[in-house]
């Protein structure tokens, strides 16, 4: 639409100039050249979505580079050029690391069903993974130039069409094999994404996870894992709830803005059998399936609130890093372990 406004405003000024050559002087020729300049300005800020919109819930959103993103298609090139540059460059050096580690032994396409292995710790992580690589694939997008909501469209599609390469690829896998659920999963996390800029109310669940070594807080790394993509006894996914925006008016000065609650899920000393380090906390669930789940529910911080506002990048990194879990205090409960309350979980 940018591009339409300036072209239609450089022919009127040459159609101008040409039959009226004669009678304009140079102080008409900068009054026109202002005007077309002042237009210009006008029109990029009508394409762009409003402040006041760009939100998530309750909180401010913010972009990379700072700028609200186009209402309407704009493609930038250079920054265009950068952005897919940037994600081919990451796809294939993330290909090359997994092709080494755990794509390593090939074998011929397998399809099976295996949901208990990681006592389902597996499952919301593709649900989360499905949800992140989306909302960095509409991020990087929104640079581009491409509307607020092509991004998420596109960036859903994208984030899903990863994930079914990942799961493509452990189907060629010795060790893995496709798995329908893991795919379903998949599908989840990216739809959850997308329904939420159609939906805003969901706006109020961030699905939250993070990676800490299981020996960090005295728990046994998964047994066998060739690294942290597949120790799922490190892992914990959360839905984190904005309550203070859940609450009615009336209701929300008992509240403190920013300060979440979150449900969490773990899967904690996963093992085949062949290394029990703590079967004080370990049992047999399935067949050749050890471990100990986990339920957790702990405070948690809206970043984005907490922290001051900076530089654009820093706005849009801590808006980013509220996707990720901190530690805070917790109550973890699991059917073969005591309630326990834990000040900065999981630590102490």
């Amino acid at each position: 639409m940018k591009c339409s406004f300036c072209l239609f405003y450089i022919l009127l000024f040459i159609m101008s100039n040409d039959c009226l050559s004669n009678n304009l002087d140079s102080s008409a020729i900068k009054m026109t050249n202002k005007i077309m300049m002042n237009d210009s300005i006008k029109s990029d800020s009508i394409i762009r979505v409003d402040e006041s919109e760009f939100k998530y819930a309750d909180t401010k959103r913010y972009t990379i580079s700072g700028d609200l993103p186009y209402a309407s298609t704009h493609f930038k090139l250079l920054p265009t050029i950068g952005v897919t540059s940037s994600i081919v460059s990451l796809f294939i050096a993330q290909h090359i690391f997994q092709v080494n580690s755990i794509w390593k032994n090939q074998t011929g396409f397998r399809i099976t069903e295996n949901w208990e292995y990681g006592l389902y710790a597996d499952k919301f992580g593709h649900f989360y993974s499905g949800n992140l690589i989306s909302y960095l694939f509409r991020e990087s997008l929104i640079e581009t130039g491409m509307s607020d909501e092509m991004s998420n469209i596109i960036g859903a599609s994208l984030g899903l069409t990863y994930m079914t390469y990942i799961e493509v690829l452990d189907g060629f896998s010795k060790e893995w094999a496709f798995e329908p659920s893991d795919f379903y999963f998949d599908v989840l996390g990216s739809i959850f994404f997308l329904s939420q800029y159609y939906v805003t109310y969901l706006q109020n669940i961030t699905p939250k996870g993070n990676y800490l070594n299981p020996g960090w807080f005295g728990e046994s790394k998964r047994v066998p894992s060739s690294n942290f993509i597949d120790d799922y006894s490190g892992q914990t996914f959360f839905f984190s709830f904005n309550v203070y925006n859940m609450l009615p008016v009336n209701l929300k000065r008992y509240w403190v803005d920013g300060l979440e609650l979150s449900v969490g899920y773990a899967a904690r000393n996963l093992s085949d059998g062949s290394n029990l380090l703590n079967s004080n906390s370990n049992k047999q669930y399935y067949p050749g399936v050890w471990g100990s789940p986990r339920f957790i529910f702990t405070l948690d911080y809206n970043l984005v609130k907490l922290l001051p506002d900076g530089p654009p990048f820093w706005n849009w990194l801590k808006q980013t890093l509220n996707r990720f879990k901190l530690p805070s205090p917790a109550l973890e409960v699991g059917p073969d372990i005591e309630p326990r309350f834990k000040i900065m979980y999981p630590f102490f």
